[in-house]
């Protein structure tokens, strides 16, 4: 490479051409031979007519110059000059660029495409050829090298993705590349990853690895807890530094419809640490609106935790009648619901009259047998508005004549009159224990513990209807839990008590996992495959590498299981999913991440931002080239009266 001071020049002899500008400037300055002069009398008739348009007889000198300037800007310009070049060997071989292209690596994404850029115009002057991976977007087969020209026209398609690299995915891949020799560039995200230290093993062995990777910190934001009804959003960076601030912002839709800031919070960092926290003490109406926790002045996918329903705090209205057993707190009726309900829930035991204008998500009857026209009709309403009711049998409903001769339409089958009680002292048989699921039930998935066992239960008459409407049944093929369609929403009945008198299914852990599958109880725990086991569901929003949310389009579903145990990726990407009465969220980060910057060996060069870097002069000459021609065609036109 030529240098002239701190300009060098990728081509140098095409400055050749300079010397043939004298040659252009006599050219340009040639002026034909004068006319000869012959007298005709009919010039007479011209005298006193005026020329609006004048020629000058020669090309003056300065627009001359402007033509030879451009002409000039043009010749360096294809010669390829560089400011302040960088003193290098100018490599040889092939040249693997390499990056993470994890949504750590979206901070500073343009700087990484100017460094890949910059590092294909050097590939072009050392005329080597050049390969682009990222490794979240493995190709299969061996690497394939072409001209760093190509390369460079699919940069600016060249994106991150709002996951990490899969250390099963690059061991297939550093097998299946071949053994041909290269040297590798790798963009790092800073990060350290459980893969880096077999995929550098095997770069080296290929060539020489260099290392670009930016000084900037890493944030990332942790899906939301609950904490004593607080909701807490831990806060992650890497590397360790100096105390600083951290604004998190909660996000969700207004009144109006619209995402607004519904909530900001603080969280500190001290000097040295890499975790803080951000706690919202909020009511639930504002708390149920949230959609998505995001850390300010960061634009990546990891500083964004998406919220679903395990957030949302319901409201539940508990209806249960006369009580008619003070004092046998074992024996209440909504006993066992509170208990597994007053973690997740707001509930409201009123009186149904004040109850259904508060509009709550789910209203629930324990052994209620008549109503009032007046609360039917309310219900009823409130149900076929999108309203869930959630109806358990009892000793009341099994001795009226609810739902006998004709279906009532807050119930979802007809009921045999008295009842049925098996492993008593006056009957036959044994307690029942319950049929597994089948695939078309809601609980489709759940594990049944042995222990659980119905002594009594309300029978579901015989109806052609009735076996689409079971949806959980007992070991002896009666229904258990009965449901229908009303309107925009559904009703429910569980034929046996809400407490322990009929059955133990109040006392297991099965009976919590009910209530959360028929969007009773939302539970804000980890997504887990046993608990999804045999549900479906659909992609709704999805998260993009820079935080943020794009429609899902035409995405398939997603088996329940695959749901919660699948690494995140291109079937799996994080969003959000919708599923039969909820919606899940899939986040960048779990409650089990870390942050730890990457460490590089002493033998590897690491290259930052603040790296000296040749800026390429050859857009400005050009540019420069193009000015000059403009102005010189401006020149003329004026000089020639137009």
């Amino acid at each position: 490479m030529f240098a002239i001071g701190p300009v060098a020049f990728a081509t140098p002899w095409l400055l050749l051409g300079l010397l043939a500008l004298p040659i252009l400037w006599i050219l340009l300055r040639a002026v034909p031979p004068a006319p000869l002069r012959r007298r005709f009398p009919g010039v007479a008739l011209l005298l006193g007519l005026e020329d609006p348009e004048s020629e000058t007889d020669k090309t003056p000198w300065w627009l001359l110059l402007l033509r030879a300037l451009a002409v000039a800007a043009m010749i360096v310009g294809f010669a390829g000059p560089v400011l302040t070049p960088t003193e290098r060997d100018p490599g040889s071989g092939p040249l693997l660029i390499l990056s993470d292209g994890s949504w750590a690596s979206a901070r500073d994404w343009g700087a990484r495409i100017e460094r890949i850029d910059a590092l294909l115009d050097e590939a072009i002057r050392d005329e080597r050829p050049v390969a682009l991976v990222s490794l979240t977007d493995l190709p299969p087969g061996e690497l394939v090298f072409g001209p760093p020209d190509a390369v460079q026209s699919v940069l600016p398609g060249f994106e991150p993705a709002p996951w990490v690299p899969l250390e099963d995915d690059i061991s297939d891949w550093l097998g299946g590349i071949g053994q041909t020799a290269f040297d590798s560039f790798w963009v790092s995200d800073g990060v350290d990853r459980p893969y880096r230290e077999t995929l550098l093993t095997g770069l080296e062995d290929r060539g020489v690895v260099r290392v670009f990777e930016s000084p900037r910190a890493v944030f990332g934001v942790v899906p939301p807890m609950i904490d004593n009804g607080t909701v807490v959003v831990p806060v992650l960076r890497s590397p360790p530094a100096e105390a600083r601030d951290a604004t998190v912002v909660a996000r969700g839709p207004g009144p109006n419809g619209i995402v607004r800031e519904l909530a900001r919070v603080t969280a500190t960092f001290e000097a040295g640490g890499t975790e803080a926290e951000a706690r919202f003490d909020l009511p639930s109406e504002l708390r149920n609106r949230i959609t998505r926790f995001e850390m300010l002045s960061q634009t990546t996918a990891g500083a964004v935790a998406l919220a679903d329903d395990g957030l949302r705090r319901r409201e539940i209205a508990l209806f249960t009648g006369r009580e008619d057993r003070e004092g046998l707190e074992l024996l209440a009726p909504l006993h066992y619901l509170r208990r597994a309900l007053e973690p997740t829930a707001d509930l409201l035991e009123l009186s149904l009259a004040d109850a259904l204008p508060a509009n709550p998500d789910v209203v629930v009857l324990a052994d209620v047998a008549q109503l009032s026209d007046a609360e039917a009709d309310g219900i009823a309403e409130w149900v076929e508005r999108g309203g869930l009711l959630l109806r358990f049998a009892g000793p009341r409903l099994a001795a009226s004549d609810v739902s006998r001769t004709e279906e009532d339409r807050l119930m979802p089958v007809r009921l045999r009159a008295g009842g049925r009680t098996v492993g008593g002292a006056m009957s036959w048989g044994e307690p029942k224990a319950l049929r597994p699921f089948a695939p078309e039930s809601p609980f489709f998935g759940l594990s049944i513990p042995e222990d659980v066992r119905v002594s009594a239960q309300v029978m579901a008459q015989p109806d052609p209807s009735l076996p689409e409407r079971v949806i959980a049944s007992l070991a002896d093929g009666t229904p258990l839990v009965t449901r229908k369609k009303l309107g925009a929403g559904q009703v429910v009945l569980i034929h046996v008590t809400a407490n322990a008198e009929w059955s133990s299914l109040p006392l297991s852990g099965l009976f919590v996992q009910m209530l959360e599958r028929l969007a009773v109880s939302s539970a804000p725990a980890a997504l887990d495959a046993e608990a999804l086991a045999g549900t479906a569901w659909v992609p709704d929003q999805i998260l993009g590498p820079y935080g943020t949310l794009e429609d899902a389009g035409s995405l398939p579903g997603i088996a329940g299981e695959v749901l919660a145990e699948a690494p995140l990726g291109p079937e799996v990407p994080p969003g959000l999913y919708s599923g039969e009465d909820r919606r899940l969220a899939r986040n960048v980060l779990t409650a089990q991440c870390t942050l730890q910057p990457a460490i590089w060996p002493d033998r590897i060069d690491v290259e930052g931002l603040a790296a000296d870097r040749e800026g390429s002069l050859v857009l400005n000459f050009r540019r420069a080239a193009l000015a000059c021609r403009a102005v010189e065609v401006l020149a003329a036109l004026w000089l020639a009266g137009r």
